[in-house]
């Protein structure tokens, strides 16, 4: 399933980030609200078709508009308020290593389609698990 998302996660999340408490709050609380908002989107146009995933593979991909060094760790640490949406918004079971499993995180430079949050999600079969 794939899931795109209009923003860019929050720099507020980033372990390099310096700032009070209730910027980096509300940053979240602004990205993770679009996250679940899409994510809920997706599982309504499916209807009774929809199954949420046990085990997942995420792939991430962020888009921006500018060519810039990035850190991959810093990237998902910025991602953590939209996996908590997507864990929420009941798409995959939850988001310890049990069900979830990081797959790539790939920064594309397009400053046409930037910003924008590409969620990729994928059941893993048992025999990979």
């Amino acid at each position: 399933m794939r899931i795109e998302v209009s923003q860019l996660p929050p720099a507020e999340y980033s372990g390099n980030w310096r700032g009070h408490w209730p910027q980096r709050y509300q940053a979240g609380r602004i990205y993770g609200l679009a996250v679940f908002y899409c994510c809920v989107d997706y599982k309504n146009r499916l209807g009774d078709a929809f199954t949420p995933i046990q085990v997942a593979r995420l792939d991430l991909t962020l888009v921006y508009p500018v060519e810039r060094v990035r850190d991959r760790d810093n990237l998902i640490a910025m991602f953590k308020p939209g996996l908590d949406a997507v864990v929420r918004a009941g798409l995959i079971a939850g988001d310890d290593s049990k069900h979830l499993h990081w797959g790539e995180v790939n920064i594309v430079v397009d400053p046409g389609q930037a910003p924008l949050t590409i969620i990729e999600l994928a059941e893993i079969a048992e025999a990979l698990r």
